[in-house]
């Protein structure tokens, strides 16, 4: 006998499901808003240079002739050099704000090489967890989905897995201080 999806029984079961993995998601954004709490200001500021270097030291953005970055918030490195990099090499580079509004606001460029995409968390499988807001979730989908997409943290936000949904797009490398994960 087959199942009609619209039962009461399956919603019933997809919102636990849904409740569940929003619940394990919280879960996970409150533990690692604690972790970035006790960070000092110099390892802000010394895991965010030597993340710098690694990204300068990729050729994914040797190559890139068009860039995302994005304004980090308190909570994310500090990626000023990789800034200046791209203004000295004169390449088209857009600033993300803290807080995007919509993506039009934003005036990508048609085509983008590479994005820099903070996050709350990675996975070794280079799975992201944003905010929850879900503004890169369909930037990356969307407008960047042929985007090299390079996730930037510390190396404490790593973890070795994550709860994920359909839509969640995979990083194609994520950098910390201390190494990057690729496919």
């Amino acid at each position: 006998m087959a199942v009609d999806i619209r039962s009461p029984v399956t919603l019933t079961c997809r919102r636990r499901m849904d409740q569940s993995l929003q619940q394990q998601k919280a879960t996970l954004r409150a533990e690692m808003m604690k972790q970035i709490r006790q960070m000092t200001g110099e390892d802000r500021e010394s895991f965010s240079d030597e993340i710098c270097e690694r990204v300068l030291e990729m050729t994914e953005w040797a190559e890139a002739q068009t860039a995302v970055l994005f304004i980090p918030l308190p909570s994310e490195p500090v990626i000023t050099p990789l800034k200046l990099d791209c203004d000295a090499r004169k390449i088209s580079c857009v600033n993300i704000p803290q807080n995007p509004k919509s993506e039009p606001d934003l005036h990508l460029p048609d085509t983008i090489d590479l994005i820099l995409v903070p996050g709350l968390a990675f996975s070794r499988d280079r799975h992201r967890l944003g905010r929850g807001g879900g503004f890169f979730d369909k930037l990356l989908g969307g407008r960047a989905a042929q985007a090299f997409k390079l996730g930037i943290c510390f190396s404490f936000q790593v973890v070795d897995a994550m709860p994920t949904e359909s839509h969640d797009v995979v990083m194609n490398a994520i950098v910390t201080e201390s190494e990057t994960l690729r496919a």
